[in-house]
C-alpha cells in the first residue's frame, strides 16, 4: 500500500473510517469521502498528512463529478477505490415506498455506478489498479424488512461483475466483498426488521470492521492480481 492512492466512500464511520484508517497505516494516501465534513476531518485527524478529505453527497451525480475534479486539481493518480458508502432503513414490504427503495439504490448502487465510471477514466486512474465494493451477504440471503437493502446489494453485485469485464481492458480489478453483520452503527438496535436479524446465530460472532479492512487491502493490493469479479462472502458461519 505505500504511497498508493485510494479513494474511499463512506470514510466517516463504521467499515469505510475503519479501513480509511488501516489502509493509511500501511503507507497508502486516503482520500476520505462521506457526507459529514465534520466527521471527515476527526477520520483525518486519526490519520494525519497522508489524509486528504472531500464531503458530498453521493446521491448528487454532478457531485461525484466533482469529487474526481477535486483528485485532479490535487494531482492525485488513484490507484484504488472502495465504496463503503451504505444505506439501510429496514422495512417491512408492507410499508416500503418506491422512494425508499430508490434513495437506498441511489446510495448503495447507483452511486457504484457512476463512480466506477468516473474511476475508469484515464484521467482519474492509474493502469492495473483495483475497485472494491462493500456489499452484504443480504444479496444473496436477504431476510425479512430488507425488500430494499438486499435489491440494492444485489444489483452491486451484478454491476461490480459487468464492470470487471468491462474495465480489464486497462488491468483494473473490480471485486465486492459480503460480509454478514459486522460490529458497526448500521448494525444496532433488536427489533424485528433491524439489520440484525439472525445476529444470533453467527458461530464465529459479529465480525470486527478490521477483518473487512484486511481482505479490502488485500484485494487492492498486487497479492491478489488474478482475482477479479468476485463477490467474496464473510460470514462468520451464518
Amino acid at each position: 500500500m505505500d504511497g498508493k492512492h485510494i479513494l474511499i466512500t463512506g470514510a466517516s464511520s463504521g467499515i469505510g473510517r475503519e479501513t480509511a484508517v488501516y489502509l493509511a497505516s500501511q503507507g497508502a494516501k486516503v482520500i476520505l469521502v462521506a457526507r459529514s465534513e465534520d466527521k471527515l476531518q476527526h477520520v483525518a485527524s486519526l490519520i494525519g498528512k497522508n489524509a486528504f478529505v472531500y464531503a458530498c453527497d453521493l446521491k448528487e451525480q454532478e457531485q461525484i463529478a466533482g469529487l474526481f475534479q477535486y483528485v485532479r486539481e490535487q494531482n492525485i493518480m488513484l490507484n484504488g477505490m472502495v465504496h463503503s458508502a451504505g444505506a439501510a432503513k429496514p422495512t417491512p414490504v408492507r410499508a416500503e415506498s418506491l422512494a425508499g427503495m430508490e434513495e437506498t439504490m441511489r446510495v448503495n448502487c447507483f452511486s457504484f455506478f457512476e463512480l466506477g465510471k468516473q474511476f475508469f477514466n484515464r484521467k482519474h486512474s492509474q493502469k492495473g489498479s483495483s475497485i472494491v465494493a462493500i456489499s452484504s451477504m443480504a444479496a444473496v440471503r436477504p431476510m425479512m424488512g430488507q425488500a430494499a437493502y438486499a435489491s440494492s446489494k444485489a444489483a452491486l453485485n451484478s454491476i461490480v461483475e459487468v464492470m470487471a469485464q468491462e474495465f480489464i481492458k486497462r488491468k483494473i480489478r473490480v471485486n465486492s466483498i459480503m460480509p454478514s453483520y459486522v460490529e458497526t452503527p448500521m448494525v444496532s438496535g433488536d427489533v424485528r426488521y433491524g439489520m440484525n436479524n439472525g445476529i444470533e446465530n453467527m458461530p464465529l460472532g459479529v465480525i470486527d470492521p478490521k477483518q473487512i479492512a484486511y481482505l479490502t487491502e488485500f484485494l487492492l493490493s498486487d497479492r491478489s492480481l488474478h482475482i477479479t469479479g468476485a463477490a467474496i462472502p464473510v460470514t462468520s458461519g451464518v
